[in-house]
């Protein structure tokens, strides 16, 4: 997926974007700090902090900045004028980052494509996303998980700016994008503009939400 991202114009203008696999070497963390939060976790935890933490790494090595990517609660702490934000799923990870002052805050997402069953829109859009999604010519499977990651997305960003929202529901994203991904245009939550974007293959949805000052 990475060399998708490239393809497609990604990552967002300013960041950088690191991805790691459970079947590759050299995923071991290289931070004391590190393997010390990875060892307080659960057992079923552990590996996918190793993946993220891996990702991360590989992100701030681009950036030219030293780790370690610390925790605050269940939220990655990075070192001091890097923002980032980290997801994982089924044995792959993802980082996205930035040292730009001009970028407040980022989120990314990665998810299975048409893992959510149709019901589950209810839960999780609006009116409009809904109306949107009713209207696809290939179904709403694959769109349904790009638009729960999109809000993935949005929503990591928020929390690390302290903006809370009460569901994915007050998160309205664009819709209209291609290949079922609605990420064409930006979306504002609380009051805070984000630019959203992402890519959809056969087996994964992966998107971001980045803040500018």
């Amino acid at each position: 997926m990475g060399a998708g991202v490239a393809r497609r114009g990604g990552p967002p203008r300013g960041t950088v974007i690191g991805f790691a696999d459970a079947d590759e070497d050299g995923t071991a963390l290289p931070h004391g700090a590190e393997r010390g939060l990875m060892a307080a976790l659960p057992a079923a935890r552990r590996d996918d902090f190793r993946l993220g933490r891996t990702a991360a790494a590989r992100c701030l090595a681009r950036l030219g900045t030293p780790g370690p990517v610390l925790a605050d609660g269940r939220l990655p702490r990075f070192p001091a004028g890097v923002v980032g934000s980290i997801s994982h799923r089924d044995g792959t990870a993802v980082c996205l980052a930035a040292a730009d002052p001009h970028i407040r805050a980022v989120g990314v997402d990665i998810e299975r494509a048409g893992a959510l069953p149709p019901a589950a829109a209810r839960l999780l859009c609006t009116e409009r996303e809904r109306a949107w999604l009713e209207h696809r010519p290939d179904g709403t499977a694959g769109p349904l998980a790009a638009l729960f990651s999109l809000k993935e997305s949005v929503y990591k960003a928020l929390c690390a700016l302290g903006v809370t929202v009460r569901g994915f529901k007050d998160i309205d994203c664009p819709t209209g994008g291609p290949d079922g991904l609605p990420v064409t245009g930006p979306v504002t939550v609380r009051g805070v503009r984000l630019e959203t974007g992402g890519l959809r293959s056969a087996h994964t949805v992966l998107t971001w939400a980045v803040a500018r000052t």
